[in-house]
């Protein structure tokens, strides 16, 4: 069978879906724990678990067995006006797992509508608290929290903020710890310090009655390659 007989479209014909590349990619026939395998036989090594969302491998039996078995129940059902079990479970399962009084959970679709969904949850507490004044929300620099609006604004990347800086509200920025780049005599303990510090000046320079919170990368993600910070700048923050 040729791959043109299992996807009509295939790479013989022009794709009609936005890509960040214009080059085309291999396409995909099937996948298995850590491989995957395109339409002309080749396999490929995930080493990156599909962006860090197939983290348990691909096409585990586990996962396609509860995928169907709640497809054949309901496919969909609108929390306004059904409650499931499966996301009730779900919901119990991580709050056991939560720290100290975390016990409510929000589901999204991705990051981006997660990062959304807490600064307007942050924002909504602070109009509970009566503190209107509370707008702002400090990031760091460089740092990538999403590609929606309100997440691009703490977002510190500048060729993905820059052309769309005019459409949205700036949000303050830090540097993020970027130690391994420091050529100076501080202790690791030290540098860290210096950095998380960063964070109360700017707190005081923006004005404390107006910062609505500080959001961070514990791992550093897409923009600084897995940037970890020396332990005492968690402390610290």
């Amino acid at each position: 069978m040729t791959h043109n007989d299992k996807n009509p479209v295939g790479h013989n014909r022009e794709s009609r879906l936005f890509y960040q590349s214009r080059s085309r990619r291999p396409l995909i026939d099937r996948a298995k724990g850590v491989y995957m395998w395109d339409v002309d036989g080749k396999r490929h090594i995930d080493a990156s678990s599909g962006a860090m969302v197939s983290n348990i491998g691909h096409s585990d039996p586990r996962v396609i067995a509860a995928m169907n078995a709640q497809l054949e129940k309901a496919s969909f059902a609108y929390r306004l006006h059904f409650e499931n079990d499966a996301a009730e479970t779900l919901a119990w399962r991580l709050s056991e797992r939560a720290p100290g009084d975390l016990e409510r959970v929000f589901f999204v679709s991705g990051g981006s509508e997660a990062v959304e969904s807490c600064i307007k949850l942050a924002r909504q507490y602070a109009l509970a608290k009566g503190q209107s004044q509370r707008t702002k929300v400090i990031s760091r620099f460089p740092s990538y929290h999403g590609a929606t609006l309100g997440a691009l604004a703490l977002t510190g990347y500048t060729p993905m903020h820059a052309p769309f800086a005019p459409m949205m509200v700036d949000q303050p920025k830090i540097p993020a710890p970027t130690c391994y780049l420091d050529r100076d005599d501080l202790s690791d303990h030290d540098r860290g310090i210096k950095y998380a510090n960063m964070l109360e000046a700017e707190i005081i320079k923006q004005g404390p009655e107006t910062v609505l919170g500080f959001i961070m990368e514990p791992v550093g993600g897409a923009a600084t390659g897995a940037l970890v910070a020396p332990d005492s700048y968690y402390g610290r923050i």
